[in-house]
């Protein structure tokens, strides 16, 4: 490594990390902020809020980090310019492209450690932050009323209710289906059921079993029967896994599953190939932040903060799009997770030439 490139990562670096913790700290703040009301009628400990919340900083850190690249190149590009320093390696006969391309260099090592995080510690944080949310912050099971729901209940276990009352440990109108190798071996449908805490099982009163054989189907009444569903009310609650909550191939496998299931797995398999996309944001949007700093090199570090959350955010809604026309089934998932990247580097590699870099 040279000197002029170590020189240049320095002045990357730096913006990079004020940029990164404050947008990230920015964001944090607003999302908690929305949830305070939530926060103080909650009945858990102060440690557990406290961990639900800390934990959530990795995943609006990797957020945020387009942001932060855009700024420090915005800051690094700019200040090299306005300080005269551009035109010295100019005159000393280092070529035009190595003005940049350290920075470049910067943000595409940034891209590599924002997938590595993706794909390693912001899926686990974010998973156990949204479990202490759910579970024991705001827990969704005191309160929410299921209504025609389809559960899983263990393995080969479907449950069907016309309402899950997690609270009491109640259904009403279930039937409890057992699968084979040819499909359902047998089905207790009754008027309702309890959670018996002490057996660790569900209670079917007032209903049918009917077990399915070669020869036909066998139904038997009863008033009581214990059944081998043996998953407790918290665990039967219904709750869609985010794609946040894993990596990319968690995510592939969930979409295949949810295919099986007869469920659209499309938007699962759009947030797939996103996980690849978004972190290499950090490399386009650097390309294209070149020569927005060359036209802002006379402009302060307030200008150049603005400039960065502007576009920032056009660049992230673009992303959305391309998101929302990949779940529809508007453009294939790899497209639609490409778009903006695609766009927004079109635009760079224009804007780079009309500069003459």
């Amino acid at each position: 490594m040279t000197i002029y490139t170590r020189y240049m990562v320095g002045r990357f670096a730096k913006p990079f990390a004020f940029g990164l913790g404050l947008f990230a700290i920015l964001i944090f703040l607003g999302d908690t902020f929305e949830k305070m009301n939530l926060i103080i009628k909650s009945h858990a400990s102060l440690l557990t809020i406290l961990e639900c919340l800390w934990l959530g900083v990795p995943y609006w850190a990797v957020r945020v980090i387009p942001m932060a690249t855009l700024l420090a190149t915005l800051v690094a590009i700019g200040g090299f310019v306005q300080s005269g320093e551009w035109l010295a390696t100019q005159s000393c006969g280092i070529e035009t492209k190595r003005f940049w391309m350290p920075v470049l260099g910067c943000a595409l090592a940034v891209s590599v450690l924002a997938f590595a995080a993706q794909e390693t510690v912001m899926p686990a944080a974010w998973a156990r932050s949204r479990r202490l949310w759910r579970e024991k912050v705001h827990p969704e099971w005191e309160w929410t009323k299921y209504q025609n729901v389809a559960l899983l209940g263990g393995v080969d276990q479907f449950v069907s209710a016309w309402l899950f009352l997690p609270k009491e440990g109640k259904l009403e109108r279930p039937i409890l289906e057992t699968m084979g190798e040819h499909g359902v071996d047998r089905q207790l449908d009754a008027k309702y059921a309890f959670w018996d805490p002490v057996r660790g099982r569900w209670v079917f009163h007032d209903g049918v079993e009917r077990v399915f054989g070669p020869r036909g189907v066998v139904e038997t009444s009863f008033e009581s029967r214990v059944s081998d569903l043996d998953a407790a009310p918290l665990d039967l609650v219904p709750r869609a896994t985010g794609s946040d909550e894993m990596t990319m191939r968690e995510t592939l496998s969930y979409a295949r599953r949810v295919g099986r299931f007869g469920g659209s797995p499309r938007e699962y398999e759009v947030a797939a190939m996103a996980k690849v996309a978004y972190p290499f944001t950090n490399l386009i949007i650097c390309a294209l932040g070149i020569p927005i700093a060359l036209r802002l090199r006379r402009s302060s570090r307030v200008v150049s903060f603005c400039a960065a959350l502007a576009l920032s955010f056009i660049f992230l809604w673009m992303m959305e799009v391309g998101r929302t026309l990949g779940v529809s089934g508007r453009l294939p998932p790899l497209a639609s997770a490409w778009m903006a990247n695609a766009g927004f580097g079109a635009l760079a590699l224009f804007l780079i030439r009309r500069w003459n870099l």
